[in-house]
């Protein structure tokens, strides 16, 4: 093996980003397959390690036929760097959302306006490209495991760490 190819996978590795302790913020749009809606929201990344972030969010999704939401969630990443600028990271965390439902009429009996609170879980893949050193793409699809509302989500994101 040749010297220069001996510096050149060393400096491969050393020319992954250190990321331990930093934090990220962002914003994000998606689409939730049963709310049937496009929503937007922030989210922020705080890197334990740099494999293991923690990314807590808020999404607000558009009112659609007199139903509106909005979620919290907390999802684990681990990031798997592919090249300098491209990560892809599975993702396993919590959501909690509550479902709004304006008064309707069903079979000439009216049902009253009602909120519905529920806990749920997310499994999905992210992906993530890193624009410059400090801003970032990113997008998720996951799956919301929810009681009588899972869904499929996408999201796409934009944001920066500092």
């Amino acid at each position: 093996m040749s010297l220069s190819a001996l510096f050149g996978l060393l400096s491969l590795t050393n020319g992954f980003a250190q990321f331990e302790g930093t934090f990220g913020v962002g914003v994000q749009a998606g689409y939730g397959s049963d709310i049937k809606s496009v929503g937007g929201g922030v989210h922020l990344h705080y890197y334990y390690t740099n494999e293991l972030r923690f990314a807590p969010s808020f999404t607000r999704f558009i009112e659609r036929k007199g139903t509106d939401m909005w979620m919290v969630e907390t999802d684990a990443h681990y990031i798997l760097p592919v090249s300098v600028a491209l990560s892809l990271y599975p993702i396993a965390g919590l959501n909690y959302s509550q479902w709004s439902y304006d008064e309707t009429t069903v079979d000439q009996e009216i049902v009253p306006a009602r909120r519905e609170r529920r806990l749920g879980a997310n499994l999905g893949l992210g992906w993530q490209h890193d624009i410059t050193y400090r801003v970032r793409a990113n997008y998720e699809l996951k799956y919301q495991f929810i009681r009588d509302h899972s869904q499929l989500l996408f999201t796409a994101g934009f944001g920066f760490w500092f």
